[in-house]
């Protein structure tokens, strides 16, 4: 991220334009040829190969922006640290729910390791919400950061099941249910 906050104001705008069609083509599961990409962002082709030179690498900055997203939202100050992991994780359902076809197609796009790298951002994220909230008081603090992340996964390589949207949400209940203290 260090080499985006070098880019001159227009360069970043231009970046931001393509990363921006990109997540909405990745969303739709459209399948548009690379240079389409850049007709979307309304730039040039030059333009787009300058900041991504393949799919790959378009899809990875996509896919590094969506999980900074979701861990920003983790950080609210206004919110007690409980009630940052509760809107956490019921955010990250609703994220999977609304955006199942943004996940599947990064999944299929995204380098392993930069998939990788976003899963340990996101395991820090949920360390650091049950820690602050088991600090409180408001979260057994015997639970593993593992097992969070295990429900998590299984809610995300569910996405099959009939009624997974509403099963994705009781559980993400369950498991906060499970995480308070008495």
């Amino acid at each position: 991220m260090a080499e985006v906050r070098a880019l001159r104001a227009d360069a970043r705008r231009n970046r931001d334009a393509i990363v921006a069609a990109a997540r909405d083509v990745f969303d739709q599961d459209e399948h548009v040829r690379f240079d389409d990409f850049a007709a979307r962002a309304g730039v040039g082709v030059g333009t787009l190969y300058r900041h991504f030179p393949t799919r790959e690498a378009l899809a990875a900055a996509v896919y590094e922006g969506e999980v900074a997203a979701l861990c920003d939202q983790a950080r609210d100050p206004t919110r007690t640290a409980v009630e940052n992991l509760d809107a956490f994780l019921r955010g990250f359902v609703e994220y999977l729910v609304a955006h199942a076809g943004l996940a599947r197609a990064l999944a299929a796009v995204v380098d392993p390791v930069v998939q990788a790298d976003g899963g340990m951002e996101l395991e820090r994220t949920v360390a650091d919400l049950l820690a602050r909230a088991a600090g409180d008081g408001a979260v057994r603090d015997d639970v593993a950061v593992g097992a969070v992340m295990i429900v998590l996964h299984g809610i995300g390589s569910a996405t099959d099941r009939p009624h997974w949207a509403s099963e994705s949400r009781a559980a993400v209940e369950l498991l906060l249910a499970g995480l308070r203290t008495a």
